[in-house]
C-alpha cells in the first residue's frame, strides 16, 4: 500500500497540503452520502446506494488521507507509515486489544 501512497503523492507534486485535507474532507462527505444513499434518509431519492458504494467511498477516504500523511510527513512516506503504525498501536491499547 504504501508504495502506492508514495507514487500517488508524487503525481499530484506541489498539491498543497491545505488542498490534501480538504480533498479529505470531501472524500468523508461522500461516504456520510453513501450511507444516506444507503439508508434511504433522503426521501426525494430513496434507496440509492448500495454496499459496495459506501465501501468504495470509505477506501477512498482510506487513500486520500494515506496520502495527505505523506504531504503532511514532508513526502517522506516512509515516515507517515512508522507514525501511522504507532498511532495503530496506541489506539489498540487504548482499546484494551
Amino acid at each position: 500500500m504504501w508504495h502506492d501512497v508514495r507514487r500517488l503523492h508524487e503525481h499530484h507534486g506541489e498539491v498543497p497540503v491545505e488542498v490534501r485535507i480538504l480533498k479529505l474532507a470531501e472524500e468523508v462527505g461522500e461516504a456520510a452520502e453513501a450511507v444516506i444513499g444507503m439508508k434511504g434518509l433522503n426521501s426525494r431519492k430513496g434507496v440509492c446506494r448500495t454496499r459496495e458504494d459506501l465501501l468504495d467511498e470509505l477506501s477512498d477516504v482510506i487513500i486520500t488521507a494515506a496520502v495527505a500523511r505523506c504531504a503532511v510527513a514532508g513526502g517522506d512516506v516512509e515516515a507517515a507509515r512508522i507514525h501511522f503504525e504507532r498511532r495503530m498501536e496506541a489506539v489498540t491499547v487504548r482499546a484494551g486489544l
